[in-house]
């Protein structure tokens, strides 16, 4: 190759390097104009679900399986013995020698029973026309009100509305593992049967939460008929309570609990609350991770999200080994104190004013919890109730009807009221169904 040929080739190659380094310059601006207009959508109070940059706070952990440090063992449950098969041995099937000194050896087998097909069962009811008085007379009898008997309708809810499963699931189960055939519109019309037999329990459970102490409420986006709608929840000690508006205003809060309710609510920052009720507690988690967010954002914002870990490490060390109540209620007015401090610092940074803003809007309401011991210092038990139907609503897509919103609420706190009470689902809805 001579020097002409050569120099021709590294001018090909720098041009095809420049021609790549600008298609890289372009794709990185690209990149950061789309993470800058998603971010625009996005901060720390956006659902986990609705999330498109994955930004978690990190976990301390010690890096071994099982239960945490202080948490008990898992372990499963003996099973109930059914059957017992006694296998034995008289001789050596080796030397033919009679066995005298024998001992038992246990092993226990798990097995599911035999799927079964649906029962038919037909009643034949006389009836006949008294040749007296004139009057119609049926005989006694126990022939159910419609074509599915308790069983069928309480399995049907539950694969629908525990297991999450869309309508061509519940169809599928049913034909594989019963034999089974129904439409969807058949399975539609059985559950808002149940939902209606459900109805009491409902609105007793909405009776009993106005009257809770501690309320942890939350709510988050929902499709119905293609418009936006709000899921909300309320959760207390042993009860869980979902309702589906139009609204996430103040008027929704009041329909649920009353205008007069005089408990404390466990919440976000959404205004709708501050205007309901001065007997808040604002959620350290969601402060938390707001603030995890502006210190992978702004590195001088980390001095920040330490002294907030510390602050809530704090918080959490009182409530383990609290004092007395006099002594709680100066703790909280110091850290109170401290933490308006830290805000004020913040404030001098333009990129810190916006979160620094939202602390001091909620300054009265983040150590409730110090004094008040029976409420949490996170919201995370309404999150958390609310987890179960965000993932049933990425399933089904969100609802078509006021009629499906209803089934959904009434159906959706009554499981989750009773799984959170430990009583057994199955049993539960078919008491009502019978």
């Amino acid at each position: 190759m001579d020097e002409n040929e050569f120099e021709r080739l590294l001018k090909k190659k720098d041009k095809i390097i420049k021609k790549k380094d600008k298609i890289i310059d372009k794709l990185e601006r690209e990149n950061c104009k789309l993470k800058k207009h998603i971010l625009m959508y996005e901060n720390a109070h956006t659902p986990p679900s609705l999330q498109k940059i994955k930004k978690r706070m990190p976990r301390e952990s010690s890096g071994k399986l099982g239960a945490p440090i202080g948490h008990p063992k898992y372990k499963r449950k003996e099973p109930e013995i059914t059957m017992t098969i006694k296998h034995t041995v008289d001789a050596c099937p080796y030397c033919n020698t009679r066995l005298n000194l024998k001992e038992i050896l246990e092993v226990i087998e798990e097995e599911i029973p035999e799927l079964k097909k649906i029962k038919a069962i037909k009643h034949l009811i006389e009836w006949s026309i008294c040749p007296n008085c004139k009057r119609r007379v049926v005989a006694k009898n126990n022939a159910p009100a419609d074509r599915f008997g308790p069983n069928l309708k309480t399995k049907i809810t539950l694969l629908r509305h525990d297991d999450r499963l869309p309508l061509r699931k519940v169809e599928s189960t049913l034909l594989r593992d019963h034999d089974f055939e129904i439409t969807h519109t058949g399975i539609m019309k059985i559950i808002r049967r149940v939902a209606k037999k459900l109805n009491e329990p409902y609105y007793e459970i909405i009776k009993r939460i106005r009257t809770s102490r501690v309320i942890y409420i939350d709510e988050t986006q929902y499709k119905l008929d293609g418009e936006k709608w709000w899921l909300w929840t309320f959760v207390c000690e042993d009860m869980i309570l979902f309702v589906i508006r139009k609204s996430r205003a103040k008027e929704v809060v009041e329909e649920i609990l009353g205008k007069k309710y005089d408990g404390i609510i466990s919440c976000d920052g959404w205004k709708t609350y501050e205007s309901f009720s001065e007997n808040l507690q604002r959620c350290w988690a969601h402060l938390l991770r707001e603030s995890f967010h502006l210190k992978e954002e702004h590195s001088d914002f980390e001095i920040y999200h330490e002294f907030l870990k510390k602050l809530f490490k704090r918080i959490i060390e009182i409530r383990q080994k609290p004092p007395d109540i006099e002594k709680r209620r100066k703790i909280a007015e110091e850290m109170k104190e401290s933490l308006m401090r830290a805000s004020m610092n913040m404030n001098k940074t333009a990129s810190f004013r916006g979160f620094a803003g939202k602390i001091q809007n909620g300054m009265n309401y983040w150590f409730t919890c110090v004094e008040h011991l029976e409420v949490e210092p996170t919201n995370n038990y309404a999150e958390h109730a609310l987890r179960e139907l965000i993932v049933q609503r990425k399933i089904m897509g969100g609802l078509r009807s006021k009629r499906g919103a209803e089934t959904l609420e009434i159906i959706s706190t009554l499981i989750a009221t009773w799984k959170k009470q430990d009583k057994p689902l199955f049993e539960t809805i078919k008491s009502y169904l019978v």
